[in-house]
């Protein structure tokens, strides 16, 4: 039997349509992600590229700024430093190439600024002024700019937009862009670390005659005296000479007298023959000299009464007999009208200066043993009285090293005056007898004057003779931590002329952790060792240890010599400023 096939479906209407349709849906799909992914990676070329020109574009405006930043001169005229400016910015500037150009292009009145940057104390913050007003200059702005920029000759302006690769697909075929850099020279938080031990006054001692000459400590202490006012005290002279005792005739027959006492000798002059003269020695003992027929004559101990210092002079002389002339040292406060005559001070004594001219190693150095005089005097307060709260006065005289490290602080203060760094400064002083050992004379401030002020009216061995150089530096490193700017660079400045003596048994151990302390707070230690005896090993290790920079003077010169080093010294710690890029500001 033949079979109904018009009963039975068709198979080719059974077979689904839905497989060329995928087909044609997938090749529809993948040509939109082709061009997708193509778009994506223009897109992406171009955000790269355009990266890569801001990152260009911002190198060149940072090195152009700091270029300008070195030009600023408070003390220079103002005018021309602005001119000096843009012209170190445009010179910088076109040196550095940014996307397709061989030099960033600059408008030169509108992309270059400078101004001012200041303080506000009370805020805790800084201030921004720009503009020809905001004098005397200490920061500088520029902007870089892929745009139209105007040419520095006038002539118009230049396309320095940004070509890009596959945005004009898109309508558009050209980016804009501006950056902005301010520099300025790091404002400074600086701490003056002093040796005001007693070392600090013995160039101007008879001490240094071995080294430094008579005639250079001679007039170094007369200059003290000058700058005390010349004070004269009895019949005291400036200028060391023996006392010369002069006793009249008390009548017919009897000499007129004239004795100048040597310590150890005493030159006798009579109107009449001398027949017999007695010398009694200090401490007992005594030698006559008989058989005498002329009217002078110079009387010492001979044999075992040889170099004994003179206590008295007996004189038989005409129809005097044993006329006494006493030398003791009250005699001689006495001879020298000195007894009517307040000692000045509040610790010493006539009488204890009488004794030190008498017996001090370094007056004999000298070639003053006996020689009483106001030169003495000041030696004497220099040597065993120079406290402040012994001889309150001695901060007024230029004793050395002490008054060159002074005079050399005031060149660095000058400076930083001069060209209105913004820069702060304190005043740390070692050694103290406090539990410290050392003192904040001044924090941080803007004040410089006040700071010039305190180290001037400071002296040698002021608190306390011993050298503690660690405790300077604790003192100083706690005061920048506490109170340093958070932007500024941090400083000290630490000078000595001796040995770490304190504290006792580990001075050099105390110093070189303050300098690690002091490197761990970021604090850059300047080292100055000045003279023949500061210890150069220990500050060059602390030098190193913060990153700072050891400055030897190293003395043996005259006065003057060494004192010009050290200004040289402090002027180039004032000129070292660091420049310093800022966040971008705005102001006006």
């Amino acid at each position: 039997m033949t079979p109904n096939l018009s009963l039975k479906p068709s198979l080719r209407r059974l077979v689904p349509h839905h497989g060329r349709q995928r087909r044609g849906n997938i090749i529809l799909m993948s040509a939109w992600v082709i061009m997708l992914a193509f778009a994506f990676a223009a897109f992406t070329i171009d955000i790269g590229y355009i990266s890569v020109c801001k990152a260009q574009l911002q190198a060149a405006v940072d090195a152009a700024t700091l270029a300008g930043a070195m030009e600023l001169d408070s003390n220079a005229s103002q005018a021309d430093i602005a001119t000096a400016v843009k012209d170190a910015v445009e010179e910088i500037a076109g040196l550095n190439p940014v996307a397709t150009w061989p030099g960033l292009l600059l408008d030169r009145d509108a992309d270059i600024e400078l101004g001012r940057r200041e303080w506000d104390a009370a805020n805790g913050t800084y201030t921004f002024r720009f503009g020809p007003d905001a004098t005397p200059y200490n920061i500088v702005r520029v902007t870089g700019r892929y745009g139209f920029v105007s040419t520095s000759d006038g002539s118009g302006s230049a396309d320095r937009r940004i070509p890009v690769f596959f945005s004009p697909a898109i309508g558009q075929d050209k980016v804009s862009m501006n950056v902005s850099s301010v520099a300025t020279f790091q404002p400074r938080d600086v701490m003056l670390v002093q040796d005001y031990s007693g070392s600090m006054n013995d160039d101007t001692e008879f001490k240094s005659v071995g080294s430094l000459g008579l005639q250079s400590v001679t007039d170094a202490i007369t200059q003290m005296w000058h700058a005390l006012d010349d004070p004269t005290y009895g019949d005291l002279p400036f200028e060391p000479q023996y006392l010369t005792v002069e006793i009249p005739s008390t009548g017919t027959g009897y000499p007129a007298l004239n004795l100048t006492y040597r310590g150890t000798a005493a030159d006798v002059t009579s109107t009449l023959a001398l027949s017999k003269v007695k010398l009694d020695f200090d401490g007992g003992g005594s030698q006559e000299f008989t058989g005498l027929t002329d009217t002078v004559g110079t009387f010492t101990g001979t044999g075992g009464n040889s170099g004994r210092r003179i206590d008295q002079v007996r004189i038989w002389s005409g129809k005097a007999s044993d006329k006494k002339v006493p030398f003791d040292d009250a005699a001689i406060a006495q001879w020298l009208n000195l007894n009517n005559v307040g000692y000045p001070y509040p610790s010493g004594s006539w009488l204890n200066l009488i004794n030190y001219v008498n017996t001090s190693s370094y007056v004999n150095q000298a070639g003053f043993r006996y020689q009483y005089s106001t030169m003495c005097l000041i030696n004497y307060w220099n040597e065993q009285k120079a406290e402040y709260t012994q001889t309150p006065v001695l901060w007024k005289c230029p004793t050395q090293p002490l008054e060159a490290a002074k005079n050399a602080a005031d060149v660095m203060i000058d400076y930083i005056q001069e060209v209105s760094a913004d820069d702060r400064v304190g005043l740390s002083i070692y050694t103290h007898p406090n539990s410290a050992g050392a003192i904040l004379e001044s924090g941080l401030t803007s004040d410089l004057d006040s700071v010039k002020s305190l180290y001037r009216h400071r002296q040698a061995s002021h608190y306390d003779a011993m050298t503690n150089i660690g405790a300077g530096m604790k003192i100083a490193r706690e005061e920048l931590e506490s109170n340093a700017r958070p932007e500024a660079f941090r400083m000290v400045v630490l000078m000595t002329d001796g040995v770490a003596n304190r504290p006792g048994g580990y001075a050099d151990w105390y110093a070189l952790n303050q300098a690690s302390l002091c490197q761990a707070a970021d604090i850059r230690v300047m080292t100055v060792s000045l003279g023949l005896s500061a210890d150069t090993s220990l500050m060059q290790q602390i030098a190193d240890i913060t990153g700072g920079k050891h400055f030897n003077v190293p003395g043996g010169g005259t006065i003057a010599e060494y004192e010009a080093q050290l200004k040289d010294v402090f002027r180039e710690i004032a000129a070292d400023r660091p420049l310093r890029l800022l966040p971008a500001v705005n102001g006006n």
